[in-house]
């Protein structure tokens, strides 16, 4: 009776627990999240707007902003919406740079790519960190590596910088939004780019200021640029 006693304490205590849930994990494929989590996190296959990718209540292609003032990149697509255990997996990637989860990551946006993609392009470019913290671990970088191998699409890791320090964009107004980023961004070859197609890879959309800035760059070159991104806000 100790011993058995002893073996649920060890096996309690000691036993990997799911990062989003704290469920001990069980099953050998469950690695850093639990299956159950996993299961939870799906595409979201809801009508959504033809350019920015925004859900649609109400019949038609396009939402009432990109009728009046539509972004300049062609269309952004994303995952889901972000909420629930998408969201709290993002965070999870991104903040606690836990590298065992780009395989995780990037399985999603192959498959939405494929669903709701599926055309070429010359390359994959990732958007440089935008919360004005200098990282060791790139995390959009590090999942466009996986991309640009699984997809067969070639990467362009550096040429998109980030050159001005800025404030989080998360809490700010739209116009404050838009003067935190001006100047940000640099292309360091915008000839490599010139007339190309671009899949433009950022985490989160929530106003999409920070890609329709990378975007904006681009179009100068007249490159052709779709935003693939994980989760974007309602």
């Amino acid at each position: 009776m100790i011993a058995d006693l002893l073996s649920i304490v060890k096996i309690s205590i000691f036993q990997p627990r799911c990062k989003l849930c704290d469920n001990i994990l069980v099953s050998r494929d469950e690695k850093i999240i639990c299956n159950e989590c996993k299961s939870k996190i799906r595409i979201n296959l809801e009508p959504v707007c033809k350019k920015c990718g925004k859900l649609l209540h109400i019949d038609g292609n396009l939402c009432g902003e990109c009728l009046i003032n539509p972004p300049i990149f062609r269309k952004h697509i994303s995952y889901s919406i972000y909420e629930g255990e998408i969201r709290d997996l993002i965070l999870l990637y991104k903040y606690l740079e836990i590298e065992k989860l780009k395989k995780l990551i990037a399985s999603y946006y192959i498959e939405l790519f494929y669903k709701k993609v599926d055309e070429e392009f010359d390359f994959i470019i990732p958007v440089p960190s935008d919360d004005g913290r200098k990282r060791e671990y790139d995390h959009i970088l590090e999942v466009s590596k996986t991309l640009s191998k699984e997809l067969g699409i070639k990467i362009s890791p550096y040429n998109l910088t980030k050159i001005k320090r800025t404030l989080p964009q998360a809490g700010l107004s739209m116009r404050k939004r838009l003067n935190n980023l001006n100047g940000a961004f640099k292309l360091n070859d915008p000839v490599e780019i010139s007339k190309k197609k671009i899949l433009l890879i950022d985490d989160v959309y929530t106003t999409g200021t920070t890609v329709k800035k990378c975007a904006k760059l681009m179009k100068r070159e007249k490159a052709d640029v779709v935003v693939l991104t994980l989760a974007r806000s309602t």
